[in-house]
């Protein structure tokens, strides 16, 4: 079935949003060229099967020259350049600051307008992490040449949560005892292992003491007769695909901001309450 009708494409200021359903589609993309030719600009957003479908639909967008992003078996397609109706640069400050400074501005702002984040690496999680659990949508996130971040996002109502039952796939290990108490150190890791083994998606979050174990070449320094380097099982975390993020103000606090290991971001209070509150998720305090 195909849906392509001009009456659900919204128009919010100077951004238009389409919408086309291209399931069941041998040949998606040829629908999905002729809509962008046709799309002057914004964002359109494509209802697929998946995998069998999105291959096809990522290369041609690759080819026309446009950004895309996948969630799930939707594609957010942008077209053209979006003009914001308001701007803040956040760079430089620290957690909880720009969640703060940005929900100021949005809290003035009307549902529907475009909102540009100018903010440093070490808010770029947090704030499209909290941003999105507030209901607002990012509708583009990328680096610039200054190694700072430009996020756009369109205000939204926030959704009301319906009281229905959830399966529980993700676990969220939350460590503040760090090296100095290594039986918890290796708990973090070796329940990530079983986690992972049970078919659960596992994020770990350092914070307080926690966040000694992610100072570069600290984790190396803790051996359990029985296991590998506490640094090796760090290492596998990460090279597995786990998430593991440290607190901003307690890895600046002790001076591990500046010597991270690899693979392991910054964070702070909006993306640590982000998956806390995940429903789908069970936090595991160590």
């Amino acid at each position: 079935m195909v849906v392509y009708n001009n009456d659900i494409s919204a128009n919010y200021g100077v951004i238009m949003i389409k919408e086309i359903n291209v399931k069941s589609l041998r040949s998606p993309a040829m629908l999905v060229e002729k809509v962008v030719e046709k799309t002057k600009g914004g964002i359109l957003l494509i209802e697929t099967d998946g995998d069998s479908q999105i291959p096809e639909i990522s290369e041609l967008i690759k080819k026309m020259g446009y950004k895309m992003e996948v969630d799930g078996t939707n594609v957010k397609v942008s077209i053209g350049e979006i003009e914001a109706t308001k701007s803040i640069n956040v760079v430089g400050a620290s957690c909880p600051g720009p969640i703060l400074m940005v929900g100021e501005v949005l809290e003035r702002m009307a549902v529907g307008e475009i909102l540009e984040i100018v903010a440093g690496a070490n808010a770029f999680t947090d704030l499209t992490e909290g941003l999105k659990s507030m209901g607002n949508d990012i509708l583009s996130a990328e680096k610039t040449d200054d190694g700072n971040y430009k996020i756009l996002i369109k205000k939204e109502e926030k959704k009301k949560e319906l009281g229905v039952s959830v399966d529980i796939d993700e676990v969220f290990i939350i460590n503040m005892t760090g090296t100095g108490n290594a039986e918890k150190a290796y708990a973090t890791f070796m329940m990530t292992e079983v986690a992972q083994n049970m078919k659960l998606k596992p994020t770990i979050f350092l914070m307080f003491d926690g966040a000694s174990l992610a100072l570069k070449g600290e984790c190396d320094k803790v051996k359990h007769p029985a296991f590998p380097k506490l640094g090796d099982k760090l290492r596998a975390a990460i090279k597995s695909g786990v998430k593991i993020y440290v607190c901003e103000m307690s890895s600046e606090f002790r001076g591990v901001d500046k010597k991270l290991e690899d693979g392991i971001e910054i964070a702070g209070a909006p993306t640590f309450f982000r998956f806390l509150s995940k429903p789908n998720a069970r936090p595991v305090w160590l």
